[in-house]
């Protein structure tokens, strides 16, 4: 028991700690009969999150880069099932600045569904210590129990508007379907266990080397990769895993929506890419396969079910699923038996890309979020007309956003887009880029019918927008890196090659 809580231990875990403590000091001042409270909630939630992530980006100083890059015992702790390195450390930062843009778009949105409770962000808190901690788990028990840590608190979220019929409906399907995949996961998992021993990714890397080498890959341990597949495809909404993305993007509070579709996700392909990558690495002529079909039919379905679609939520939704097919490419190429340079940029392009988007659809998010008010719940195309004349900054930052997820360049979209598609061409993958380029081609249709009912309409209503401070950081903060990064990626280029480095087996 000593050696679990080495105060080493705990230093690894801080930024974790200060969430979790955080959260609960949130849910402390939400029983309180304060009229301030509304105001404290909020704003304890967003410090809350800003501590975190100065605490987080002290260790690269404390630790170096170098030792972040190639894990020792001194950023590997609770026997090798949490490592802290410099990719968890950039997913993080990822969950955290999407945990503070949801934050600041929450407020005036909740205030309008008159559901303004301290719970709220507490859930939001607890979310986000589930997702760092999948950020660095390397062993299966650890994914596992932070997985749940993070679903659970959506499962509710989804659900939070409980006088609202789709929120409840939302809810219901995606616990249901969460459950069901929760299952096939276990079952995944306990295959995989039984097959080699172990649940450390580093180990179940090495024992199917060894496997290999004696008697081949059995049965049982392509049915348990086979299973976990299934289960981290309903995390990132992969085809034909979807189902549940539609109805629980438009019935859960559009706040919650932005959340789910950057944070989530992030979370779900930092768990594939170590899972693929450290554990499963050696088979990936196995894999790539069964991901190439994943990618090609999330990226069909979900542009040409987006067409189809008047409802502006539920378009993002099926936009997304577009999406994760896009990032499937990177994870591809991380499994081709090319050279290390090519796994490399593969690696690369699926951080930046999930970074991006990130931003880019937290923004289009926002602009669904201005939109409500008083009897006007603003998530329909329709809503957009003549925005433009009625608010011409947020009809602009929209468009900026629509430009950016159909890869315009300019926009960070496109940046994102170019490293993923050039990484299919570098790794002989040219049919995958092929079909991507097409399915973008098929996307700018229904992103453009949200900028024509903009701009070419006439407005339904007169009402002006009145955003709140919250909104407007939120929705200035999106707009400037979709912008900036898309004329000089530069940095964050750097980021995320200094990211994938630490990308690589460790073994306790």
């Amino acid at each position: 028991m000593t050696a679990f809580f080495d105060p080493n231990q705990i230093r690894l875990i801080s930024p974790e700690l200060v969430l979790t403590i955080s959260a609960f000091l949130v849910l402390g001042l939400a029983t309180l009969k304060v009229p301030a409270r509304q105001l404290w909630i909020p704003g304890l939630t967003v410090l809350a999150c800003v501590a975190t992530l100065v605490a987080l980006l002290a260790f690269p100083y404390q630790l170096g880069l170098k030792t972040l890059q190639t894990p020792p015992t001194m950023t590997v702790g609770f026997h090798g099932m949490f490592i802290l390195d410099a990719l968890s450390i950039f997913f993080k930062i990822i969950f955290l600045v999407s945990a503070i843009l949801t934050v600041l778009l929450s407020g005036r949105y909740l205030d309008e569904e008159r559901a303004q409770t301290g719970e709220y962000y507490a859930l939001i808190l607890f979310a986000v210590v589930g997702m760092m901690f999948l950020a660095s788990a390397n062993d299966f028990v650890a994914i596992f129990v932070a997985l749940e840590t993070m679903a659970l608190s959506f499962y509710v979220l989804v659900g939070y508007l409980k006088v609202n019929r789709k929120s409840n409906e939302a809810a219901l399907k995606y616990f249901l379907l969460g459950s069901f995949s929760t299952g096939i996961l276990l079952y995944g998992i306990s295959l995989l266990y039984g097959t080699t021993g172990t649940t450390s990714l580093g180990r179940i890397g090495i024992a199917q080397a060894v496997m290999a080498l004696r008697t081949g890959q059995g049965p049982l341990f392509l049915l348990g990769v086979i299973l976990v597949t299934v289960a981290l495809g309903f995390k990132i909404a992969a085809v034909p895993f979807h189902m549940w993305v539609p109805d629980a993007y438009e019935g859960a509070p559009t706040p919650v929506t932005a959340f789910l579709s950057t944070g989530s996700k992030a979370a779900a392909f930092v768990v594939l890419l170590r899972v693929f990558a450290v554990g499963l690495g050696r088979l990936g002529d196995h894999w790539v396969v069964l991901l190439a079909i994943l990618s090609v039919a999330s990226m069909t379905l979900g542009n040409v079910a987006a067409i189809l679609q008047d409802n502006v939520k539920r378009m993002l939704a099926y936009s997304s699923i577009a999406h994760a097919g896009y990032a499937l490419m990177g994870v591809i190429v991380i499994g081709l038996q090319g050279s290390l340079a090519t796994r490399e940029w593969g690696e690369e392009a699926v951080i930046l890309y999930l970074f991006i988007y990130t931003f880019v659809n937290l923004g289009a998010f926002a602009l669904v979020t201005l939109l409500r008010r008083e009897q006007v719940v603003g998530d329909r195309v329709a809503d957009f007309a003549g925005l433009a004349r009625r608010a011409p900054l947020p009809a602009f930052a929209m468009l900026v956003f629509m430009l950016s997820l159909a890869g315009i360049p300019a926009t960070a979209g496109f940046v994102g887009k170019y490293y993923l598609f050039g990484a299919a061409v570098r790794a002989d993958y040219t049919w995958l880029a092929v079909v991507a380029v097409l399915n973008s081609a098929v996307s700018l249709y229904y992103y453009a019918r949200v900028v024509v009912m903009m701009y070419m309409r006439e407005p339904e209503s007169e009402a002006r927008l009145a955003p709140s401070l919250g909104q407007r950081m939120a929705i200035g903060t999106c707009i400037a890196f979709t912008l900036f990064f898309g004329i000089f990626p530069e940095p964050i280029l750097a980021f995320a090659h200094r990211s994938i480095l630490s990308l690589a087996p460790w073994v306790p």
